[in-house]
């Protein structure tokens, strides 16, 4: 019997020596001491193992038994068991949600602003949301996106959409500058989360989110934010990182969460999409360290990393994955170009649309709602595949074949974030004691 295909090995970087085993065919997880690496590392060399002693032993039925040590073809069935279980479920998944992005424009000018390539000055009209609910008849999650959704000259869209599905459980992403303007609307339905930017004090959130004439928004948006928290509104503040911004951003976190609306707020802060690898990961260990200061996963951001560091990080169930994200493939982006995405990084880049919506409802056959481990060759045989999916598709450069694999932030998260984890883990349980 030897070591199963499908297993995954992370060196902890401890000064114990240890490693992380990641069984990708029933999820399992152990880390494992410099002792024991010792005697696994050899018998991955060997044809055929053969323990020597009585703890040797012990350990090649632990590892039996815990599924690291397969015959061959059964751990091919098992694999080929959990990919025909995971196609089957996401095809009986339909989407019972959809996004509105209302217009590309914005009256903002962010300077980090992933739109700002997005050229485009058509709104959505009635016709293009009837047709949304035409598509999607049992619609009960609604979200609001853009560019900037509560624009002024939006809100008769708004309204109708409204009228259209009172029942709807609403999300929206938004600058919050016109929350105000919109509060009588938005208490009209059930909102479970409006996410607005505050990008630290107001001298830095002013330096970077302001008007296209360049006046300042800080003001207006946290009192927008006020008012809809004291009206049972929630709203997550969401915080863009950068090496240069870090002690403002949690200085004005706290100064929030001192105040009595602050207390309903939720927090996501999150590094700039802008940042080099190297600047992201030494962002994303502060941000860690700050949140097992506090209370876990008070930063939204920290619970929606790769699965394997959201096992260890969040204790969220470990499961095998078809697809890197959205893995049952219900996300739905209607734009105001008759254009669907099922990527909100993705929205407002025609080739990587999923397909049209107005004025014919057409999927592409080759899209990112198809992209999966089955269809990329290097996948079908990677013993990383079940827990990254293929890895994130909107990193793919469109010109290259959509069904390539792009191994980098799973490589990034096994060099990085998981030894980050566990040693943060280690620390607390030192400090407990």
């Amino acid at each position: 019997m030897k070591f199963i295909h499908n297993l995954v090995m992370i060196d902890l970087k401890t000064d114990n020596g240890d490693i992380l085993l990641a069984n990708g065919i029933n999820g399992l997880v152990d880390v494992v001491h410099r002792k024991e690496r010792a005697v696994i590392e050899k018998w991955m060399q060997e044809e055929e193992i053969v323990p020597a002693g009585d703890e040797e032993k012990k350990l090649y039925e632990l590892l039996k038994k815990r599924q690291y040590l397969l015959p061959e073809k059964k751990e091919e069935e098992i694999k080929n068991q959990i990919i025909e279980k995971l196609k089957k479920r996401n095809r009986q998944k339909e989407p019972d949600s959809a996004w509105f992005v209302l217009t590309y424009r914005c009256n903002f000018h962010c300077p980090y602003c992933y739109e700002n390539a997005v050229k485009g000055e058509k709104t959505m009209t009635v016709e293009m949301i009837n047709k949304v609910f035409e598509i999607n008849p049992e619609l009960k999650h609604i979200g609001l996106f853009g560019g900037e959704p509560f624009l002024p000259e939006n809100r008769n869209l708004v309204e109708y959409i409204f009228r259209k599905a009172p029942k709807a459980e609403y999300y929206a992403i938004t600058n919050g500058f016109y929350l105000e303007e919109y509060l009588d609307l938005l208490q009209s339905v059930h909102f479970s989360n409006i996410q607005v930017t505050l990008d630290g004090t107001e001298e830095n959130h002013n330096a970077t989110r302001f008007q296209k004439k360049e006046q300042p928004t800080y003001e207006k948006i946290l009192s927008g934010v006020q008012k809809c928290l004291s009206a049972n509104i929630p709203v997550t503040i969401r915080m863009n990182l950068s090496s240069e911004n870090y002690e403002d951003l949690v200085r004005e976190k706290s100064l929030i969460e001192s105040t009595e609306w602050g207390k309903k707020a939720a927090f996501e802060i999150q590094p700039l999409f802008q940042c080099g690898k190297d600047e992201e990961n030494m962002l994303y260990e502060k941000l860690m360290e700050q949140d097992q200061k506090g209370k876990p996963g008070a930063n939204r951001i920290l619970t929606k990393m790769l699965p394997l560091s959201n096992f260890l990080y969040s204790g969220t169930r470990l499961r095998p994955v078809l697809k890197a994200c959205d893995p049952e493939g219900i996300n739905r982006f209607y734009d105001p170009y008759g254009d669907i995405y099922n990527c909100i990084l993705a929205v407002g880049q025609a080739p990587k649309a999923v397909g049209t919506y107005f004025p014919e409802f057409k999927l592409k056959e080759k899209s990112f709602l198809t992209r999966d481990i089955t269809k990329i060759k290097e996948c079908q045989t990677c013993k990383n595949a079940l827990f990254c999916g293929g890895g994130c598709p909107n990193g793919i450069p469109d010109k290259q074949d959509l069904y390539t694999p792009n191994c980098f932030n799973f490589y990034n998260e096994a060099e990085n974030t998981i030894p980050t984890i566990f040693r943060l883990r280690q620390n607390g349980e030192k400090d407990a004691k």
